[in-house]
């Protein structure tokens, strides 16, 4: 753990869990302009046990999705006042214990979501496109005698979205650019009137696509299953840059052995640790949850943590 030399006014330590968010010149000089003291993390796997450390001096820290923030956790910590976390999702945080131990959460929305559109519109394009299939093929010299499946046009197909947050806003013109109407399901379609919405069912019997956007919950783990997969047309595309969770994993082979017509695409950590990426087969194309991380957006939520931070703290 690294202690930083500051300027600033806020009482008490500020917690980096993100060893690289020093290289953010901006974020971390507005950390070091605020707080009496920044503490960084020296390694990423080791930032809760350091952050623990530290004990009753943290007043802020900022954490990524890997930094799992429990009752435990706070327990360690009766000082903390605000936690910014750099994301969108809070499936890693304990938010019942925040809000009785009266800590602020703030998050990151919206900062990556041309990030997670364009991730997904790739993902899109490489399923549609046969891409691996294509590509194993180039490797073995059999050239298109190897692809047992051509590759299919965008134009004219239904892409159905899961959610109406910002990366699913972000999405809408990217699939319409490529010739797709787009039909969207949304648990409150009564907020999002500009949108084309309709029941859940019906966007997956009409979907050529289907997109997730939904955030981990409660209402959303384990959704898409196999009585929903089951509604998709032949050969659907399904691209999930949320959380992998929002897929009923368990059914989950039973599901592709019963539609081997369908193709996966997933955004998401430990794909290969907890058995996903096998049940969705060679022809599955998977990503280690890099869909919100671009380099740009990355900066812009690691700025919008921090100012958020500091804005709570300063009221």
């Amino acid at each position: 753990m690294t202690a930083v030399g500051t300027s600033g006014t806020i009482p008490g330590t500020v917690f980096v869990a993100l060893p690289d968010l020093p290289g953010n010149t901006g974020a971390f000089g507005l950390l070091r302009d605020a707080f009496a003291e920044v503490r960084v993390a020296s390694r990423r796997d080791r930032a809760i046990t350091e952050l623990t450390a530290l004990g009753p001096g943290v007043s802020a820290a900022v954490v990524g999705v890997k930094e799992r923030i429990s009752a435990g956790v706070l327990d360690a910590l009766p000082g903390l006042r605000v936690l910014g976390s750099v994301g969108t999702g809070t499936d890693h945080l304990d938010l019942t214990a925040l809000r009785e131990r009266g800590v602020r959460v703030v998050t990151t929305p919206g900062a990556n979501a041309v990030s997670v559109a364009e991730h997904t519109m790739m993902m899109v394009l490489a399923l549609a496109k046969r891409t691996l299939p294509g590509h194993q093929a180039a490797l073995t010299g059999e050239d298109r005698a190897g692809m047992p499946e051509p590759p299919v046009e965008l134009r004219g197909r239904r892409a159905g979205v899961l959610g109406a947050g910002a990366t699913a806003r972000a999405l809408l013109p990217l699939l319409r650019a490529f010739g797709m109407e787009p039909l969207v399901w949304t648990r409150t379609p009564g907020d999002h009137p500009d949108l084309p919405t309709a029941p859940l069912e019906e966007v997956f019997r009409r979907s050529d696509v289907l997109s997730i956007h939904l955030p981990l919950a409660e209402g959303t783990r384990g959704l898409v299953g196999p009585r929903l997969l089951g509604l998709l047309p032949p050969g659907a595309l399904v691209v999930n840059t949320a959380r992998k969770e929002i897929f009923d994993l368990a059914a989950l082979p039973d599901t592709v052995a019963a539609r081997p017509d369908l193709r996966f695409a997933v955004d998401d950590f430990g794909l290969a640790a907890d058995g996903t990426a096998t049940a969705l087969g060679g022809s599955a194309l998977l990503s280690p949850h890099t869909a919100g991380v671009t380099a740009e957006s990355l900066a812009a939520m690691q700025e919008s943590a921090v100012r958020q931070t500091i804005d709570v703290l300063r009221g």
